[in-house]
């Protein structure tokens, strides 16, 4: 046995020695029969109680864009929406958009200090569920194209027309007029060619060339 375990030793009968000294002798048997209990607190872990370890959570793997891709998460068939499903999704981004831009304030003026901040803030927005309408293009055939988007990616919007068509736009070669209530905003699409996720945190140039290039 170790010194430390020789010294505890002596230490508990002394402490029991005192004990037995101290008190009536009618309560040495108590006293010895209270030494022999197990004590919820000092009962020490057991072997395999130590043993056993929590186990490690499962670590969720997320698909990346290319996998996405392979797995036709960006393929959306050309008759599978519906017009009037959708129809929800733009009363929820019209309430959202009305928010962002404060459509119950003015507009403010070209050369004001604020026209900075708001163009920013269309800049930044989602366009998932917003109405919209190419103007110009590049391409002919594009011009006269409305609908809901329905996918916003880096450089394409895909839209639902009202005849349940889905057609995806470039938006590179395009100039979108965007219906919100009681408003129409222009937007040159080369401004917005970048993921949602990514506009919401770049800053767009103050100083752009409002034309198709």
């Amino acid at each position: 046995m170790s010194k430390n375990g020789t010294a505890n030793k002596e230490s508990t009968e002394a402490v029991i020695n005192f004990l037995k000294t101290n008190i009536p002798k009618s309560d040495v048997p108590k006293v010895e029969a209270e030494l022999k209990k197990d004590f919820v607190l000092a009962k020490t872990k057991s072997k395999d109680q130590k043993k056993k370890k929590k186990p490690k959570k499962k670590k969720i793997h997320s698909l990346t864009r290319k996998e996405k891709t392979a797995l036709g998460f960006y393929k959306i068939p050309r008759n599978s929406v519906k017009y009037n499903e959708i129809l929800s999704l733009n009363n929820i981004w019209e309430d959202y958009m009305s928010q962002i831009i404060e459509t119950n304030r003015q507009v403010p003026h070209v050369n004001s200090k604020s026209w900075d901040n708001y163009t920013q803030t269309i800049y930044k927005a989602d366009y998932h569920g917003s109405r919209m309408h190419v103007v110009r293009s590049k391409c002919p055939s594009y011009v006269g194209k409305s609908g809901i988007c329905i996918m916003d990616t880096k450089n394409t919007f895909k839209i639902v027309s009202q005849d349940d068509k889905v057609t995806t736009l470039p938006k590179k070669e395009c100039v979108f007029q965007i219906f919100l209530k009681n408003f129409k905003i222009t937007i040159f699409g080369k401004h917005l060619c970048a993921r949602p996720a990514e506009r919401s945190t770049k800053k767009i140039k103050s100083i752009l060339h409002p034309d198709l290039l």
